[in-house]
């Protein structure tokens, strides 16, 4: 009987030691997959399964995050003071609707409306007791609703918002005033129990959340000191929102996330503290970062009417419904016109749909106190009227951020425009595409294949998100493994960069993102090392994409990595209108695979090639020839490989190819997989139906890839040659295309001379020569001449050269 017991006992025993790894191993996954904190866990298991949620969410409530003493500079009492500062504002838009004709249509038509803001509008702009007392009873009735990490961010910003516009009417009574602000007490505790917590993600949510508890706290009439503390406490969870997108410069989630969620709150709060707070360092921030926010913007829009794809696209980057009320936020904001006659542009993109027809009581509130408001008869058709006011290029996050550059030809319709990008991870809806440009002239010409269908669906996590699906650089190691979470059941070895969190956000905070950049969750990926585009003759962008491949200092498989360095240097020549682009890449192993990506809507053209699989049309070609033509509704690219020199083109596309993946890092046998499933074939993606891949003959550890790009309209091949020419100057090598020489150093810093030839009977030409040693002075000789010049800060050197005989040009650094 003993014995039996004791058997009975260590069975029990070990079925609970069973059970006991079991569930921590299913709760590792669930945090893990979800990226839920263990209190955020325990918590939704007690709502899910009715077991006292109430008392179980108030015995793991976190503390606070922050203990600010007070709020950061003097507050501001009277309203309103969000939008804009108390008395004076209001009876300058009451004089103008005395005054205005075309404002006053506007204020009534708003007026007429039977919402809350309507009233609230209607009160403002033109006095209208009874339109505010209305609203302001309404603004009573409203029901709190709770906020949330993510999704269900609660409606306390719109109360706050509201409350601030109808804050002095005459209908608030003692009573009902602290009723209306215990709601706002109550949203703002909610919001700091989130805030104060681990769930919400700072690229995500977190900014949201922050954004909207700001305007919350500088609405609300404060009753005691714990409602002060709560104000400090919701000012510094803004403030690190606001340093966040600083350093990001732009939001890494893609567009359509930001202006559909995320830009009107933050856009708005930054106007809060402009307006609720007397700190002049705090709102001088304040102002820079709505300039900011509105710079990038304006550079992110292509001469198509949309803003550039990355990340996880939708719908709106088409520029519609939300983006004219932010642009109007920020002139507020700022009193530029740039951003008023974007705001104009917009106008004329969309008309009256700019606005959201919900949101269309803001016309006449947001742009009631500029100089001059704008109607459909001041709209613009274009960006022409920056011409010399806006810079053609523009970098935002360069160090430690994003690292998005876009540059264009000019201002006009049908200008060529580039975009590309070498920064971290920030966020799970960024994709890991460092060294990823797109090129557009009319119409996409190179594109971000790929659509954003189901979350965790093939397509997405083994395709869109992915470097195969951006036009950068894959190594391809055999069998490399990339399961970064549950989700990734098969294993897909595209040869791409480094997958981070690709279906969940854990960035709480700015410390915890740097805790894990180079360390720990290593959110490294490529940095900008250089931007120049102080000369309008070029512009010129150097990124070193190492860190975002497994490499020799970091392997999340733990193999001593595939690559010692990638690094991408791009040039932009204005006059030629082209692109060049120079890469090095060195692979741990010779025998790891190396292909140059270059994504189309067309099929790449070239004089010959043959079929590896499928047919002409559907299948794997591959060519022998150094040029290809992608053409496309009446624009064309040209493309010319120059390095390797010995290389093959590969064309992937098709119904049953365009999303194609090698999945086991292995492209000896094409047997590779159509990633398809959950795609979602809308018109605001650029998916693509082709690719271009240009890939070394012979295997070897180390390859350079030099690639021309010549972007043009139907009908006009412009100045350039048909083929650039290959340059190799010894320690530098380059191209001469049209009447310039580019050159790039063959192994980065340019420590030796550097000699090349220049042709008979050119025309003066321009030279650009980059990874030269910064600040350094060097002596430029060509034909018996010569002249001293210094490298600037970006590592570069210009001059010109004069029509004649053939010459050689002889560059010497000093010193050396």
């Amino acid at each position: 009987m003993k014995r039996l017991f004791r058997i009975l006992w260590h069975a029990l025993a070990l079925w609970g030691l069973v059970s006991l790894v079991g569930g921590a191993y299913v709760g590792f996954t669930v945090l893990r997959s979800y990226d839920l904190t263990p209190r955020q866990l325990v918590v939704k298991a007690a709502r899910k399964f009715g077991v006292f949620p109430e008392q179980v969410a108030e015995a793991v409530k976190p503390g606070p995050r922050y203990h600010p003493e007070a709020l950061r500079g003097e507050p501001v009492s009277g309203h309103p003071r969000i939008l804009f500062s108390a008395k004076e504002s209001t009876f300058r838009l009451r004089s103008r609707y005395e005054t205005d004709t075309a404002f006053r249509k506007q204020v009534d038509g708003v007026g007429s409306g039977q919402g809350i803001m309507n009233g609230a509008v209607a009160w403002v702009c033109r006095g209208d007791e009874a339109a505010g007392r209305s609203a302001v009873e309404r603004l009573l009735e409203v029901v709190l609703d709770t906020p949330r990490a993510e999704g269900n961010y609660g409606n306390g910003l719109e109360m706050a918002f509201t409350y601030d516009l109808l804050g002095d009417h005459p209908a608030w009574s003692p009573e009902k005033r602290q009723r209306l602000n215990l709601k706002l007490r109550k949203n703002l505790e909610d919001s700091m129990l989130v805030l104060d917590g681990g769930s919400a993600s700072l690229w995500h949510g977190r900014t949201q959340l922050a954004a909207s508890a700001w305007v919350v706290a500088a609405a609300m009439d404060p009753q005691g000191p714990e409602d002060m503390a709560l104000r400090a406490q919701a000012q510094r969870h803004f403030l690190e929102s606001v340093e966040a997108f600083r350093l990001s410069g732009g939001w890494p989630e893609g567009y359509n996330y930001w202006i559909n969620n995320r830009a009107f709150p933050f856009a708005l709060a930054c106007l809060a503290h402009l307006h609720a707070v007397k700190e002049p360092a705090l709102n001088a921030l304040m102002a820079d970062t709505l300039t900011r926010l509105g710079l990038w913007t304006i550079h992110g829009t292509e001469p198509i009417g949309r803003f550039a794809l990355f990340g996880d696209t939708g719908p709106r980057n088409d520029l519609k419904d939300e983006t004219q009320r932010v642009i109007d936020l920020v002139t507020l904001g700022t009193s530029l016109p740039i951003f008023r006659d974007y705001s104009r542009y917009l106008t004329g993109l969309h008309g009256g749909d700019a606005y959201y027809s919900g949101h269309r009581w803001g016309i006449p509130l947001l742009r009631g106190l500029a100089e001059w408001d704008h109607g459909a008869e001041d709209a613009l058709k274009d960006l022409g009227v920056l011409e010399g006011r806006v810079p053609r290029s523009a970098v935002f996050g360069r160090h430690d951020g994003m690292g998005q550059v876009f540059i264009r030809s000019d201002w006009g319709p049908e200008a060529t425009f580039i975009s590309f990008q070498a920064g971290h991870s920030f966020t799970h809806h960024g994709h890991y595409q460092a060294g990823h440009f797109t090129i557009t002239k009319k119409v996409p010409l190179a594109v971000k294949s790929g659509t954003y269908g189901g979350y965790t669906s093939p397509h997405r996590l083994h395709y869109y998100i992915r470097t195969v699906a951006a036009n950068s650089l894959l190594v391809l190691r055999p069998g490399e493994q990339v399961r970064p979470n549950r989700f990734f059941e098969t294993n897909v070895a595209d040869g791409g960069q480094r997958i981070v969190m690709p279906t969940g956000s854990a960035v709480v905070s700015l410390a915890d993102w740097r805790a894990n950049l180079h360390r720990g969750r290593r959110y490294e990926g490529g940095r900008i090392t250089a931007f120049d585009n102080h000369d309008p003759r070029f512009v010129y962008v150097a990124s070193d994409l190492t860190g975002a491949y497994n490499n020799t200092h970091y392997d999340d498989n733990e193999r001593g990595g595939k690559v010692e360095r990638v690094e991408r240097s791009m040039v932009y020549l204005t006059k030629e209108d082209a692109v060049v682009i120079y890469d090095r890449v060195t692979a741990v192993q010779a025998d790891f695979t190396k292909k140059w990506l270059l994504h189309s809507w067309s099929k790449p053209e070239t004089a010959q090639e043959r079929v590896l699989v499928g047919d002409q049309y559907n299948g794997i070609l591959e060519s022998k020839d150094r040029r290809a033509v992608i053409q496309r509704e009446g624009a064309a690219l040209q493309v010319h490989a120059l390095l390797p020199q010995e290389a093959v083109l590969r064309k992937v596309g098709g119904p049953d190819y365009r999303y194609y993946v090698e999945v086991d890092g292995d492209d000896e046998d094409l047997d590779g997989t159509n990633m398809e499933a959950g795609a979602s074939e809308q018109p605001w993606f650029d998916a693509g139906l082709w690719r271009l891949e240009i890939q070394p003959e012979e295997k070897r550890k180390a390859d350079r890839f030099l690639v021309g790009l010549k972007p043009g309209l139907a009908g006009d091949e412009g100045s350039l040659p048909e083929t650039p020419v290959l340059v190799d100057a010894g320690a530098a090598e380059g191209l001469l295309w049209g009447h310039a020489v580019v050159l790039f150093g063959k192994e980065g810093n340019i420590v030796h001379e550097v000699s090349y030839q220049v042709p008979e009977g050119i025309r003066p030409m321009f030279h650009l020569i980059v990874n030269l040693p910064a600040g350094r002075a060097v002596r430029v000789g060509a034909g018996g001449s010569g002249e001293r010049l210094r490298v600037n800060e970006e590592a570069a050197v210009t001059f010109q050269t004069s029509a004649g005989p053939a010459r050689r040009v002889t560059v010497q650094i000093e010193g050396t």
